[in-house]
């Protein structure tokens, strides 16, 4: 009996999403996925099943990453605007990077195929809720502290800055020039009702 391919699971994995990346779930074929992986179309079968099932691992993957990076910033700062600002740089420096204009995996995928396939919406669904609390953890832990005005919200706060997030990952697509991303990103922080000005991103 013919042993299994043996393979890097993670490097597969990054390859693929590469791929699922830049031309979308639908318009990625099996073939393209071999080219990139260097895998025959049988082991990707016997390891992720389908299509499908492999794009699945994709989103798991790219998601956790995206989500684990936000709670290690957001879930426990001790100056919880101060991280928020750092977010929200972060995101600056990352759509400023995207020079072919993919945008995020995620929003990708739901734009392409939220009213298609149930399961994959609510998988992203979740992924997005999650960093949304951890936003709303920080906006709770900053008006406990006084740095947000008694009257905030911090559960609308941070679905206000959460649409933003979605609006800039879609906005990255069209490759619009730093400036403006600094001129939003600004504009939604000074948006929050703080009790002293937050610092600006440049």
């Amino acid at each position: 009996m013919a042993r299994p391919a043996e393979f890097d699971r993670s490097e597969v994995l990054d390859k693929a999403m590469e791929v699922f990346w830049r031309t979308g779930f639908t318009a990625t074929s099996v073939a393209d996925l071999v080219n990139a992986t260097s895998l025959k179309p049988g082991s990707l079968y016997s390891a992720f099943e389908s299509k499908r099932g492999l794009f699945v691992e994709v989103i798991d993957t790219y998601a956790a990453r995206r989500v684990n990076g936000a709670k290690e910033l957001l879930e426990t700062a001790e100056e919880p605007l101060s991280a928020i600002y750092e977010f929200f740089n972060n995101l600056r420096m990352d759509v400023c990077k995207d020079e072919i204009g993919r945008g995020c995996l995620m929003v990708n995928t739901m734009l392409e195929l939220a009213t298609e396939d149930d399961e994959l919406r609510e998988r992203i669904t979740n992924y997005l809720s999650q960093v949304e609390a951890y936003l709303c953890a920080a906006l709770t832990r900053a008006k406990e502290l006084g740095q947000l005005e008694q009257h905030a919200d911090p559960g609308a706060l941070a679905a206000f800055l959460i649409s933003n997030v979605w609006g800039l990952r879609v906005m990255s697509s069209t490759r619009t020039s730093p400036e403006r991303y600094n001129q939003i990103i600004n504009q939604v922080l000074t948006s929050l009702p703080v009790t002293a000005p937050m610092k600006k991103v440049s």
